[in-house]
């Protein structure tokens, strides 16, 4: 038997590495099956408002996480925000359940709360919420109380004045 040379013994082992690293990286990225990005099922909500959500944020129910928002996209018949979310298999939400937007306190992220409902009937994958609530805009809430308290401050004065 002759023996290899030291080139072809350095090629092979080389060549060898590289599909070994490759095999790494193959099955790295497809990992378990069972945690692999995109399992669930998709349940949409249709928004007014759905500032500050974005794709990534968490789905919870009960204060524990059940899924992510996966997209969000307006709809340019009705200019509403489309809310695409993905759910974790084995999670069951109640057709009568309500999808809220809510903040995370003033500067922090949003996230959608399921407030579970009492039906027996769940939500079925590429079903739409039917009771939702969307992003409550902070700014444009203090903006109108602050309105509110000048307008009647400016009343007060009035009145103080025409009865002078």
């Amino acid at each position: 038997m002759a023996r290899m040379s030291s080139d072809t013994r350095h090629i092979l082992i080389g060549a060898a590495t590289c599909v070994a690293i490759a095999l790494f990286f193959v099955l790295g990225y497809s990992g378990n099956p069972a945690k692999k990005e995109g399992d669930g099922y998709r349940l949409f909500g249709i928004y007014e408002d759905a500032s500050g959500l974005s794709a990534g944020s968490p789905v919870l129910m009960a204060g524990l996480p059940i899924g992510s928002v996966r997209t969000l996209l307006l709809d340019k018949n009705t200019n509403e925000a489309v809310v695409q979310m993905t759910i974790t298999d084995g999670y069951e939400i109640p057709i009568d359940s309500e999808a809220k937007i809510i903040s995370n306190g003033l500067a922090g992220g949003k996230y959608i709360r399921i407030v579970p409902g009492g039906d027996f009937t769940m939500l079925q994958p590429g079903e739409t919420f039917q009771y939702v609530r969307g992003s409550i805009d902070f700014f444009s809430l203090f903006e109108r109380i602050i309105k509110m308290g000048e307008a009647q401050k400016a009343e007060k004065q009035s009145n103080a004045n025409s009865a002078n």
